[in-house]
C-alpha cells in the first residue's frame, strides 16, 4: 500500500505509450472455471485480507473463477499492467486511479474494497501536534506532490513543507518533533514496539477522503461484464467474511507470501481496520464495496481544484455503479 503517486504516473503514462497493445479481450477457462489476475498494490498483507479470503474460502471459485493473486511491491505498475491486459484486476487508492484515469488511461474503478483510506499523519504523543492546523510551518516526511498535503493546505489554510519519504522509521524514532505520513495499520505497530508513543491524525477525518478500490480495464469490463461482476461480489463478500472471521487460512496464506506477517501484526492491523471502521465505512448500515457516486465526484472534483488533475472527468464514467452487487447499488441509490 506504499505510493508514490506524482513518479508513479509519469512512469505509467511513457509505458503505457511504449507498450502499445490493446488490453485482452478474451478470458481463458480452465475446468470450467474462468482463470483471472489480482495485481495487488502491495505485498501480502492483511489489508488484502478480503481477497485472501475469498480465494482461501472458496468464494471465487463459488462464482465460477480461478483467481491468481499476484503481490505487488515498489513500482508495480499495476495500472499500466491492467490497461494493457497482462492482470485483469488492481486495486489502489481512488486518487491515483483517478489521476490515471484522467491522463488517458483506460481503466474503469468497479468497487471498493475500503470506505476509508488509511493513510494518516504520524507524531509522537509528547508532541504539540494535535490536530491538523498544527501543522502550520511544520516539515513532513510524505510522497513529492502529495495531493492530500495541497488538501490540507488548502482546506486548513496553513502552509506544510515537505521531505521525500524515505519508508524508515529511524528518523521518526531520533526526533520527538519529526512528522510523517503513515498507515494506522502499520508504522504505529513497529513505533511501539521501538518503545515510542505513536499519535496518529487519519486524513480521511480532514475531508479528503479517497476509496481504496478494485478497477479493470475498459475493454476487459465491456467484453466480460459477468466476469467483472462476479469478482466485485466475491471480493466483497471474502472482505465481510474475513473482517467477521474466523480468518485463519487467509492469514496463513498472507504469512506465507510475506513472512513479516506475523500473528501479533495482522492482528494489530485487522484491529485497526475494524475500530476505524476502514472497511465496512462510518454509516450504521454495512457499506463494505460501496461506490457512492456523489463522493466520488466530490474527490474528482478536489483532485481538479488542487491542480492535481487537468482535465474533470465525470464519476458515473470513472466508477459506474452497475458492477455492484444489487444491494449496493440499491443502497448507492439511496444517498
Amino acid at each position: 500500500m506504499r505510493e508514490n503517486a506524482v513518479f508513479t504516473n509519469l512512469l505509467l503514462i511513457g509505458t503505457f505509450i511504449f507498450a502499445g497493445c490493446a488490453p485482452t479481450e478474451q478470458v481463458s477457462s480452465t475446468n470450467g472455471l474462468v482463470k483471472v489476475t489480482l495485481q495487488t498494490d502491495w505485498y501480502a498483507q492483511a489489508e488484502h485480507g478480503g481477497f485472501y479470503q475469498a480465494f482461501a474460502e472458496g468464494y471465487y471459485e463459488d462464482f465460477g473463477l480461478d483467481v491468481t493473486i499476484l503481490p505487488g511491491g515498489p513500482n508495480t505498475m499495476a495500472a499500466q499492467k491492467t490497461a494493457t491486459g497482462k492482470v485483469e484486476f488492481a486495486i489502489g487508492r481512488a486518487d491515483d486511479v483517478v489521476l490515471q484515469a484522467s491522463n488517458g488511461v483506460p481503466i474503469l474503478i468497479v468497487g471498493a474494497f475500503m470506505q476509508h483510506d488509511p493513510q494518516a499523519i504520524l507524531v509522537h504523543e509528547e508532541s504539540s501536534v494535535n490536530n491538523f492546523e498544527d501543522l502550520d510551518g511544520r516539515s513532513v516526511m510524505t510522497t513529492p506532490g502529495a495531493a492530500m498535503i495541497k488538501y490540507l493546505e488548502k482546506r486548513f489554510d496553513i502552509t506544510i513543507e515537505t521531505t521525500p519519504v524515505d519508508y524508515g522509521m529511524s528518523r521518526f524514532l531520533a526526533d520527538k518533533e519529526f512528522i510523517q505520513q503513515c498507515f494506522i495499520t502499520s508504522e504505529p505497530y513497529y513505533i511501539r514496539k521501538e518503545g515510542a508513543n505513536p499519535k496518529t491524525l487519519l486524513i480521511a477525518d480532514s475531508g479528503y477522503d479517497p476509496y481504496r478500490v478494485m478497477y479493470t480495464s475498459k475493454t476487459f469490463a465491456l467484453k466480460n461484464t459477468d466476469v467483472v461482476k462476479a469478482f466485485v461480489e466475491a471480493s466483497v463478500k471474502g472482505w465481510k467474511s474475513y473482517i467477521s472471521g474466523p480468518r485463519d487460512k487467509a492469514n496463513e496464506m498472507i504469512a506465507k507470501g510475506n513472512p513479516k506477517m506475523t500473528e501479533e501484526f495482522l492482528s494489530y492491523s485487522l484491529n485497526a481496520m475494524i475500530e476505524n471502521q476502514l472497511i465496512s465505512g462510518y454509516q450504521d448500515e454495512d457499506q463494505t464495496g460501496l461506490i457512492d457516486s456523489d463522493r466520488m465526484q466530490k474527490l474528482i472534483d478536489d483532485l481538479f481544484n488542487l491542480g492535481v488533475i487537468e482535465k474533470k472527468i465525470l464519476s458515473r464514467d470513472l466508477a459506474p455503479i452497475s458492477f455492484l452487487p444489487e444491494y449496493l447499488r440499491e443502497m448507492s441509490g439511496k444517498k
